[in-house]
């Protein structure tokens, strides 16, 4: 039976580990990384959704403004 194995990235060297081979301590780590690396995905997303809306309202702010001007 074939063990299962993670890749990951650890200061910039890619490691493979063996799940099989952790113990319950290993396993509680392993879990909250996991999750951190999800919610810092989030984060990234909820970051880029953000900026990009940011950039939609000053934009359409700045044409309003000078299309204001244009009409004065």
């Amino acid at each position: 039976m074939a063990m299962a194995k993670i890749n990951l990235t650890y200061n910039g060297e890619e490691k493979t580990l063996q799940t099989d081979d952790f113990n319950e301590k290993e396993k509680e780590i392993y879990a909250e990384a996991a999750m951190t690396e999800r919610e810092l995905n989030r984060y990234k997303y909820l970051v880029s959704v953000f900026t990009d809306r940011r950039n939609f309202l000053l934009e359409t702010l700045v044409k309003s403004v000078e299309d204001d001007k244009e009409e004065t």
